[in-house]
């Protein structure tokens, strides 16, 4: 079976010869530019031979168009440093304006996927990274949720006018990645858990603006639901029309792929099953472990191993991504 036999009939109901693997996570001193960000992806896809090449692009692509500006990092283990950021009180959410693709951090993306397309040839499928709107604020407020959620209790219609803003910027965007000939969308969201809002109110705030930018991409076949954090809402979310949901089984707060895969519609598939944690500081044994129980739990069916969240990539072991690796051909 090839790589993309094995990763489609993980994610819509067939019986792969084996689990597709894969792993992905930020290259702080490589990702500031589409060469040397699609360099570092090419290398790391055939370091490892992954199933798939997930590109784990620079966060902050999403808000640099809109005004958020960041020193880069000269440490590998150090996200870049906030400089500015446009956003102070409410009001400022609607004093933004959709995007061209002709942004620079945009068409640099663009660019990095056609590279890495022609670099690693037809025979590796590629998923793209893409956030959703909420998540787009988020990031556009240096991360810092508290004040997000200020800003939603104070004035929702202006946060709402923002989530506008990002969909009309990143319908088109998608658009463009789906004509470049990518498999999926990685499609992340840290809002959608018992810690930010309440289940409701995430689902009348962005579940209307998540749906427009997932539909953007529908003609994928391996659209992935990245729910980030604990205490996620998978049973609420269950519904939005990609193949594959992804999260991070290993903490308290959420189910584990077994669990969600019988909580999840006939069909759907589920990722991850190694927490970053055991990958960057556990042993390779501990790091098979993981991944066979993973398996064995999911019987190797609808299930795509990797790591619960990005890797720490600095600090994670080649021998431990190594295991990983391994652990999807015992």
């Amino acid at each position: 079976m090839n790589r993309h036999d094995r990763l489609r009939a993980a994610l819509q109901g067939g019986t792969p010869d084996r689990v597709p693997v894969s792993a992905w996570g930020h290259w702080y001193l490589r990702e500031m530019s589409a060469e040397d960000f699609s360099d570092v992806m090419v290398e790391f896809q055939q370091r490892y031979d992954w199933d798939f090449c997930k590109l784990h692009a620079r966060a902050s692509y999403h808000a640099e168009g809109f005004g958020f500006r960041h020193r880069p990092s000269t440490d590998a283990g150090i996200v870049h440093e906030t400089l500015h950021t446009p956003i102070s009180t409410p009001e400022d959410w609607r004093k933004l304006r959709p995007l061209p693709l002709s942004t620079p951090a945009l068409a640099e993306q663009l660019q990095a996927i056609d590279l890495v397309k022609r670099k690693l040839g037809d025979q590796i499928p590629v998923i793209m990274t893409v956030f959703l709107p909420l998540d787009i604020a988020y990031k556009l407020l240096d991360k810092n949720g508290s004040l997000l959620a200020e800003h939603i209790k104070a004035d929702e219609e202006a946060v709402k006018h923002a989530l506008g803003v990002f969909t009309e910027t990143f319908v088109p965007f998608i658009e463009e990645i789906v004509k470049r000939g990518v498999d999926g969308i990685y499609f992340s969201t840290k809002w959608a858990n018992a810690h930010r809002l309440t289940e409701p109110h995430y689902r009348s705030l962005a579940r209307p603006f998540d749906l427009m930018m997932i539909e953007a991409a529908k003609s994928l076949p391996c659209n992935l639901l990245h729910l980030c954090e604990d205490g996620i809402y998978l049973d609420a979310l269950s519904d939005y029309p990609v193949a594959g949901f992804h999260w991070e089984s290993q903490t308290k707060g959420n189910p584990s792929p077994g669990m969600g895969l019988k909580r999840l519609p006939k069909g759907a598939g589920v990722a991850g099953g190694v927490d970053p944690w055991t990958l960057a500081h556990g042993t390779p044994a501990e790091v098979r472990m993981k991944a066979r129980d993973a398996i064995r739990q999911t019987e190797g069916r609808n299930f795509i191993l990797g790591p619960g969240c990005s890797i720490m990539t600095a600090a994670t072991p080649q021998v431990n991504l190594q295991a990983l690796r391994d652990a999807a051909e015992l």
